[in-house]
C-alpha cells in the first residue's frame, strides 16, 4: 500500500532507463507529485535546474554519457539547495562513498519500490524543510551578533567625546575653582550635563536594541496624553546653543485624547527623528514639529530644511548603521532611523520620508492607538 503524500512538490527525474522513468513519474503523478522533467543526463539535469528549480530530484547515478549522476549532484549543489535522493542499482562501498559525500537525502537500491520512494522523499522534504529553518535562526544569530559587535564597538568611540568633556571640565572645577567666575563654573557645568545627557542618550539606544529579540522590539503601550508628552519632549531640545543652530516650532492640531501607545518607543521616534533635523539643519534653519490627533491614531510630521537625503539612501534609510555620503563630520552610531522604524512598527505604524538634497527631509510618522 502506498501513502498518498499531503504535500504538492515539484520533481526532477535524473534516468537514462526511460521505461525506469516512466513508471516512476506516473507513480509520481497520482501520488501528487509534480514531474518537471525527466532527462538522462548530467548535462541535461544541470540545464534543467536552471530553467526551473524543483523541490526535490531522484537521481540515477549511472546516466547517459561520461559523466554520473554523483558529478551532477556536485554541480547542482553550486547552483542550489535541493534535496537529492538516489535511486540506482550500485550498492559497493566505493560508490557508496563518493555518494555520501554529495551529502543526499537518501539513497534507494533498484528494482524499486514504489511505497519506499514515496516515503524517502516525504522524510527528504521535511527534513529539507527543518535544515532551512535551522539555516535561516543561524542565520539571524550571526546577524543579531554582528549588530551588537558593531554597535558595541561604535558605541565605545561615540563615549569616548562625552567622557573626555566630564574628565576634562571636572578637573578644571578642581583645580582653578578660584579663579573661576560665577558664570564660568555654571558654563562648565552646563556643559557636564549635556555630555551627561549623550551618555544617557546612548545608554537608552543600546539597551533598547540589546533587549530586542529576533527584531523585535518590546511593546508595553499604555494611555498616554500624546500632545503634552511630545511638547515636552521637543522642549527638551531647546537650549541656548540649540536655539543658536535652528529654531524648533512645534504645533499640533485638532483635539488630542489620551491615546494608547508605548511611551518609552515614542520617547525613540520622536527624540531620533527631532534630533537628526536639527543635526542636519543649517544654521539659524527651523525645524518644524507638526502633531495631528485624531480618535485613533496620532500623526507627527518632523520637517528640516536642511542638507537633506541623496536618492540613492532612501530605499535602505532604515538599516542600521547607514548614514549617507553627505553628513560630513556630524556624529552619530547610524542607528537613529533603524531604532525610530522598529518602534513605529512595534505600534503597526508607517514612517514615510521625503528629501531633497540641499532642501531639506520630512519624516512623517503615523501611530495607531493600541485600543
Amino acid at each position: 500500500m502506498i501513502v498518498q503524500t499531503n504535500t504538492t512538490a515539484n520533481v526532477l527525474i535524473v534516468e537514462d532507463e526511460l521505461v525506469t522513468a516512466n513508471a516512476l513519474s506516473d507513480v509520481l503523478s497520482d501520488l501528487g507529485y509534480r514531474v518537471l522533467e525527466i532527462v538522462d543526463s548530467s548535462n541535461d539535469a544541470i540545464a534543467s535546474i536552471h530553467r526551473q528549480v524543483p523541490d526535490i530530484i531522484l537521481m540515477d547515478i549511472k546516466l547517459r554519457g561520461a559523466e554520473t549522476g554523483i558529478t551532477a549532484v556536485n554541480a547542482i549543489n553550486k547552483i542550489a539547495s535541493i534535496p537529492v535522493i538516489y535511486l540506482t542499482a550500485f550498492s559497493d562501498p566505493e560508490i557508496l562513498e563518493q555518494a555520501i559525500s554529495t551529502s543526499p537525502y537518501g539513497y534507494l537500491t533498484k528494482p524499486l519500490r514504489y511505497a519506499e520512494v514515496n516515503m524517502a522523499i516525504m522524510l527528504a522534504l521535511k527534513k529539507h524543510h527543518e535544515d532551512k529553518l535551522l539555516k535561516e535562526a543561524l542565520d539571524k544569530e550571526k546577524e543579531l551578533h554582528s549588530l551588537k559587535n558593531r554597535l558595541l564597538a561604535m558605541a565605545s568611540h561615540e563615549f569616548s567625546t562625552p567622557m573626555s568633556v566630564i574628565r576634562l571640565l571636572i578637573w578644571k572645577l578642581q583645580n582653578f575653582e578660584e579663579q573661576l567666575t560665577k558664570e564660568s563654573r555654571a558654563k562648565n557645568l552646563s556643559a557636564i550635563q549635556s555630555a551627561i545627557k549623550d551618555i544617557n542618550w546612548l545608554l537608552e539606544e543600546i539597551k533598547l536594541i540589546s533587549c530586542s529579540e529576533s527584531g523585535k522590539f518590546p511593546f508595553h503601550p499604555e494611555n498616554v496624553n500624546v500632545k503634552a508628552y511630545c511638547q515636552q519632549l521637543v522642549e527638551s531640545f531647546v537650549t541656548e546653543d540649540q536655539n543658536r543652530k535652528c529654531r524648533l516650532k512645534f504645533q499640533s492640531h485638532g483635539k488630542c485624547h489620551k491615546l494608547k501607545v508605548d511611551k518609552r518607543l515614542l520617547w525613540h521616534i520622536v527624540m531620533n527623528l527631532v534630533s537628526n533635523a536639527i543635526k542636519y539643519s543649517y544654521e539659524g534653519g527651523t525645524v518644524d514639529v507638526d502633531l495631528t490627533c485624531e480618535s485613533q491614531k496620532l500623526i507627527l510630521s518632523i520637517t528640516d530644511h536642511g542638507i537633506g537625503i541623496p536618492e540613492e539612501y532612501l530605499n535602505s534609510l532604515f538599516l542600521p548603521f547607514l548614514r549617507a555620503e553627505n553628513v560630513g563630520r556630524v556624529k552619530g552610531l547610524g542607528m537613529g532611523l533603524y531604532i525610530a522604524k522598529q518602534a513605529v512598527d512595534a505600534h503597526s505604524g508607517k514612517i514615510a520620508v521625503e528629501s531633497e538634497v540641499n532642501m531639506g527631509t520630512r519624516f512623517t510618522v503615523v501611530l495607531p492607538s493600541a485600543n
